[in-house]
């Protein structure tokens, strides 16, 4: 069938050599806005994770750089790593220091190379704000809980979000958000369209930021 993502082409070739993935991740460590996210945003996984006892495979897609990893990599025997771009690969088997077995691989979240049900879960960190299209988040949103057993952890802008609302204030005559924004009941819709519930919603920061991170459970009523 066709690519689901001609819309997103540009933003999934952004990282395909090392070097513009390297100044990715380091962006995390130097830039003074990014210094704590990762601690947060690793916190917020490992929260919802938690509960949900151990997992004998986790995808994580986009991966990155394995920037996030560190924070669930315990919890799982087997962790896969994927990333539509070489050079997050790449950066990511140089630099990873998690003792979980991990498998890297190049995939596209649209296409996930996984059969139904294959993995315990997938977590899946700072895509769909890129989406610009309805279709591309549908199926983002069935390919992740199609290869997942249990759960699906992914990240939204809230449109309602503080961060949202008072850029819009700002900025009263620009077309469009500064972000591709969804709400929570369409998140809720797209996780309904693939059997699961979204169980729990939380911010990575209530007034600094609007992304949220969402934990859809699968086999609920």
């Amino acid at each position: 069938m066709p690519q689901a993502s001609e819309q997103s082409t540009a933003y999934q070739s952004e990282f395909e050599d090392v070097a513009s993935a390297a100044d990715y991740n380091e962006q995390f460590r130097r830039k003074p806005l990014k210094l704590g996210v990762t601690g947060r945003e690793r916190r917020l996984i490992r929260r919802f994770l938690k509960p949900l006892g151990r997992s004998k495979a986790i995808l994580e897609i986009p991966s990155g750089g394995g920037r996030l990893t560190p924070g669930f990599a315990d919890l799982a025997d087997v962790v896969i790593e994927a990333d539509v771009a070489i050079g997050q690969v790449a950066y990511g088997l140089a630099h990873s220091r998690v003792s979980t077995p991990s498998v890297w691989m190049t995939a596209s979240a649209f296409h996930i190379p996984l059969r139904e049900g294959s993995v315990d879960g997938a977590v899946c960190v700072r895509l769909s704000h890129h989406l610009p299209t309805s279709s591309e988040r549908e199926r983002l949103f069935g390919e992740l809980l199609r290869v997942s057993r249990q759960f699906v952890i992914v990240t939204f802008f809230d449109r309602y979000s503080l961060k949202n609302l008072t850029y819009r204030l700002r900025h009263p005559f620009r077309g469009g958000p500064p972000k591709l924004t969804m709400t929570r009941a369409e998140v809720a819709a797209l996780a309904r369209g693939g059997g699961a519930k979204l169980a729990r919603v939380a911010p990575l920061s209530r007034i600094g930021s609007g992304h949220r991170y969402a934990l859809l459970l699968k086999g609920g009523d």
